[in-house]
């Protein structure tokens, strides 16, 4: 095996020793010369022993030149154990537990200590595999020889903890891979803080890989008491109140302070209360928070075992929800019915804009939680897949049907036949299916009571879900999922021609409660856990940069052109960065890591018992051969041969000179 082959084109020079040595070669060739008497008289050399100093010159030359590109090639030789190692070799696999709590003080120290005992007590046969563990299994070194360990330990040193969690039940099932195609008994060394909280509820989860023996190796230390930010929210019964609850062991022993930041500026400042039990929420009041998403973060003083989960993140968003109305006339009574009944909500303040149809185009869409489309065959093609994309993104549509007709119903798909009529009032048709568990229909009132006069009929589409069905089978109220959005749809137009719904109290209730669960996703705070996936569709060809909160661009998983995926690995604000704007996504640490009980010695017992010691072999595998490197004693041999090659070069070309009597 060589380490740099391309040096091995160097052989090529040998042929310049070759072509000097036959260009120096005396000839036989006779010349006129003048007369000798000036002459120093020389011995005559025997021509044989002349002949075999030229020979060895030659040789050592060539030699010297081959030794040097060999050595510049890096050659390697296969080694393996000596007979006595391979019988009681083993593949040794190092797994450090790199989860927040071993952050703890003095647990991490102990723990790279630990894992240098283990290093230290390695035989020369036995290979060792390092890694680390926490949501993830990472290898950070590949097996290699216990004599070959020196990056290694060089990994080790620049190891430090992160802020997620380990699951032990998730390292057992990795754990195989790690080993496979091994072919030696394989020792599990888990060096970790054994956290109770990291147990899987069933022990069958543990089990250990077939023919594994394990190390359970503690590096924590006596138990401690630990506090935590638990949850930063608004207020559900105070307005522009931001309650923040403490978790862990309480009470607290001893006061502590608390802060809190919105959007990077302290709001507030308390003591707590030493002898507070749980549940131990406080509430800061901050005034007026102005509208828009704002990010909360909770701080509390040092002083427990566990510095890093003493800070919670949270979004608060504050909206008055924008509702966008398209209607063919701004003035028709579909729009006018539309906006009166939004304006009279109670308990929900809406900003309604109404627009016609052709000025949907100028609008962002993804500036409204909800876009109510009155008569939606008027909508072209263009406009169609606008409002599929938003819904896709996560908005709320509300449409309905109308005078222009359609072959297909827009945005939810599916097929729309001719406006379906009565001649007389007395022939109208009413509801015969409520599903009353939406909450867009949970409102008091008869629903049978109303009567329509004219619909379209519709062939549903996969997907969607009839939410009011008329007399005769037709579904008045449909509703479609698509990605992370909602649509609702209506068959028959709000016109007095087309049905009575407007006079009813039903109306404004069924447009309260329809419109905040339209607006629901769209009213959603994203969060997500260190360590986890989170997930979001995209428009399509839309391009999204994450930042970190360190401010470092984060990585991306991979995954469609149509969806962002991001394990996040710091707990604070991720920053969304696409489409002209910013969204933050709030971070948080798994409230798990923060209870820093250890299991009970009974569990780790069972735990250890759980293993299956595979049988000795003494058997090498190609995966146990290591390669020795040569090169250093090429080049001592090359320099031994250039101390040589003068001496023999002068002794060929001196030349012996007669000494008179």
């Amino acid at each position: 095996m060589w380490l740099a082959p391309l040096f091995l084109l160097g052989l090529l020079g040998v042929g310049l020793p070759l072509w000097l040595h036959r260009f120096a070669r005396r000839t036989d060739e006779r010349r006129p010369f003048a007369s000798l008497m000036l002459i120093e008289a020389g011995e005559v050399r025997r021509s044989r022993r002349q002949q075999l100093r030229y020979w060895l010159l030659l040789a050592l030359r060539l030699a010297l030149l081959i030794l040097l590109v060999l050595a510049l090639a890096g050659p390697q030789w296969p080694r393996k154990p000596s007979a006595g190692a391979q019988a009681d070799a083993r593949l040794h696999l190092l797994v450090l537990d790199t989860s927040l709590s071993m952050q703890r003080e003095g647990v991490w120290a102990k723990a790279q200590q630990q894992a240098g005992v283990i290093l230290d007590g390695l035989r020369g046969g036995d290979r060792v595999l390092l890694a680390a563990a926490d949501h993830q299994v990472r290898v950070l070194q590949a097996a290699v020889f216990a004599s070959d360990a020196g990056p290694l330990r060089a990994s080790l040193r620049d190891l430090t903890p992160g802020q997620s969690r380990l699951d032990y039940g998730n390292l057992m099932g990795a754990a195989a891979s790690l080993s496979e195609g091994s072919g030696q008994p394989v020792v599990l060394h888990v060096i970790t803080d054994l956290q109770a909280s990291g147990s899987p509820l069933h022990l069958a989860d543990l089990q250990p890989p077939q023919g594994m023996t394990l190390d359970l190796i503690d590096a924590g230390r006596e138990p401690a008491a630990n506090q935590y930010i638990d949850a930063v929210q608004l207020s559900a019964t105070a307005a522009n109140t931001v309650d923040v609850t403490i978790g862990g062991d309480l009470p607290l022993g001893k006061p502590r302070e608390l802060r809190l930041l919105v959007d990077g500026v302290e709001r507030g400042r308390k003591l707590l209360e030493a002898t507070h039990a749980a549940p131990y929420v406080e509430h800061f009041a901050l005034g007026q928070i102005g509208e828009g998403e704002h990010r909360a973060t909770a701080v509390l003083a040092g002083g427990d075992a566990l510095a890093a989960d003493d800070a919670g993140h949270q979004l608060l968003r504050r909206v008055e929800p924008r509702v966008l109305v398209v209607a063919a006339s701004t003035s028709g009574d579909d729009a006018a019915y539309l906006r009166a009944a939004l304006a009279a909500l109670e308990g929900l303040r809406l900003r309604v804009e109404v627009i016609d149809t052709a000025a949907l185009k100028r609008r962002a869409l993804n500036d409204y939680a909800v876009v109510a489309v009155a008569d939606a065959g008027q909508l072209d093609a263009a406009q169609s897949r606008s409002l599929q994309d938003y819904a896709a993104a996560g908005g709320g549509v509300l449409l309905t049907l109308g005078r222009h007709n359609v072959a297909t119903v827009p945005v939810i798909g599916g097929r729309a036949a001719a406006v379906s009529g009565v001649t007389a009032a007395s022939q109208a048709v009413r509801i015969a299916q409520v599903d009353d568990s939406h909450p867009a229909l949970r409102q008091v009132g008869d629903w049978r009571a109303l009567r329509f006069f004219r619909h379209v009929p519709v062939q549903i589409a996969e997907g969607t879900q009839v939410l009011l069905r008329l007399e005769g089978g037709d579904p008045l109220l449909l509703q479609q999922q698509p990605g992370r959005g909602r649509v609702l749809l209506l068959t028959s137009a709000l016109d007095r021609d087309w049905n009575d719904l407007a006079l009813h109290p039903q109306f404004v209730g069924f447009l309260a409660e329809a419109t905040a669960w339209l607006a629901g996703e769209r009213g959603r705070v994203e969060s997500a856990t260190v360590g986890g996936v989170f997930t979001r569709p995209l428009n399509a060809g839309a391009g999204v940069q994450v930042f970190a909160p360190d401010g470092r661009r984060a990585a991306l998983l991979d995954s469609g052109s149509d969806e962002l995926r991001l394990a996040p690995t710091q707990a604070g604000f991720y920053e969304l960065r696409g489409g002209g704007r910013s969204q933050w996504l709030a971070v948080h640490i798994d409230p798990r890591e923060s209870q820093l009980q250890r299991l009970a010695d009974q569990r780790i017992d069972e735990w250890q018992q759980m293993a299956t010691p595979a049988a000795q072999t003494g058997a090498v595998t190609a995966t146990q051969v290591g390669w020795m490197p040569v090169w250093f004693w090429l080049l001592l041999l090359a320099a031994g041969l250039a101390f040589i090659e003068p001496l023999v070069a002068n002794s060929h070309l001196s030349v012996k000179r007669e000494h008179s009597a």
